[in-house]
């Protein structure tokens, strides 16, 4: 026997690349991991209150099946912030396998969905699984989507437009005109939007503003989904949500609830703290968002240092999204040799981009400390100086 066809299919590049990095670990070599943006794995921590409210729960023996949908509070608080009924929020194990029931409920085999280029990788891996087709839009030098490009490429078939705002991986905050211009062409196409934005409020820099799209779409169907993962500093919870906006008939509603079902529930002590969470404000997150912004300064000016790199200076999320121009190899090439050589783990910019002009990115976390990130920043030095000149 062996595995199946469909696992084959399965991919993460994100924690793909730690494989290595282990058995470079197990040869003696320290690593300084930049790849993936769990601000748990750093010196960032969640509200106490969320905390808090998972030993509440556990003591007050929230310990079996939850509701499939979700727990009725935690619905009635996040419906509060979507602004629609409560039988319209549903409760998902993070934001991921909300992803993975909106596109399993949305899409057949041989349909398309259009994608923003770049993506997250786990929307590209969800369709090959389904047997769909990804169509991949274009975004412009600052990384905001091409209208025009979405309009050209929709297909007989096509189902939905997956809109990533801000965006992983270059941390792009997209302009109300654009998202306007997408809702307009999702209504005039009957296409539904899946509006990923669970790093709406990460937005470090001044004056950048972040425009929801179940707000601007007024005339199609909207999945919008969110979680603890990055707003609140809890990626291990596990608790996301996918809000879903103008179903005149009701029949993704009802279509998302059996899904839920097959599935039980979400642990249950962590949905109780989330209604800490949904209930509270933003301004535990003014410390972190400073600290982000220091550490986004610092790779951006090590950067313009380093010759063969460049990066669009990211206002939001976790991460730089960097070019570099004169390596002789894939992006592969560069990040295995990169750990290799100086025991820095990135991730490859083709997880995300499929790059028309064939240039070559990598992905790093802005999360690591000041020190670390200063130690790293040394290291592709020392490398893009020996491989670039």
């Amino acid at each position: 026997m062996k595995p199946s066809n469909i696992s084959s299919l399965i991919r993460y590049p994100i924690r793909d690349v730690v494989l290595e990095a282990k058995k470079e670990e197990k040869k003696g070599k320290k690593i300084i991991y930049l790849n993936i943006g769990d601000p748990c794995a750093y010196d960032f921590d969640p509200p106490k209150q969320i905390v808090d409210g998972v030993k509440k729960a556990l003591d007050q023996k929230y310990k079996g099946y939850a509701p499939s949908a979700g727990d009725p509070e935690l619905r009635e608080a996040i419906a509060k912030i979507e602004g629609c009924g409560n039988e319209s929020v549903f409760v998902t194990s993070g934001l991921s396998e909300g992803i993975e029931f909106a596109m399993r409920l949305l899409l057949d085999t041989g349909d398309s969905i259009l994608l923003p280029n770049p993506t997250y990788p786990l929307y590209l891996s969800k369709a090959d699984v389904l047997s769909t087709k990804t169509l991949l839009y274009e975004c412009d030098d600052e990384w905001h989507p091409d209208p025009e490009d979405i309009r050209k490429k929709i297909e007989k078939r096509t189902k939905a437009i997956v809109v990533i705002n801000p965006n992983n991986p270059t941390g792009a905050v997209y302009p109300r005109k654009v998202l306007e211009e997408i809702a307009n062409i999702a209504a005039e196409n009957n296409l539904a939007i899946i509006a990923d934005e669970c790093y709406d409020h990460v937005i470090f820099e001044e004056g950048v503003q972040m425009h929801k799209l179940k707000d601007i779409a007024k005339d199609c169907l909207v999945f919008s989904g969110n979680s603890l993962s990055k707003n609140f500093l809890y990626p291990g919870s596990r608790v996301g949500y996918v809000a879903i906006h103008r179903d005149k008939e009701g029949l993704f509603t009802d279509a998302f609830n059996r899904i839920c079902n097959q599935r039980l529930s979400v642990n249950w002590e962590f949905q109780r703290a989330a209604i800490a969470a949904y209930n509270m404000n933003f301004d535990f997150l003014k410390p972190s968002l400073a600290k982000l912004k220091r550490r986004r300064d610092i790779i951006r000016k090590r950067v313009e240092e380093i010759p063969g790199l460049r990066m669009m200076s990211p206002p939001a999320a976790l991460y730089a999204f960097i070019q570099v121009e004169g390596y002789k190899g894939t992006d592969w090439d560069f990040v295995y040799d990169l750990l290799r050589t100086e025991g820095v783990l990135t991730v490859p910019g083709s997880a995300f981009y499929k790059d028309p002009k064939k240039r070559l990115f990598f992905r790093a976390t802005l999360l690591p400390d000041e020190k670390t990130l200063d130690e790293a920043m040394g290291k592709l030095q020392k490398f893009m100086k020996a491989r670039v000149g």
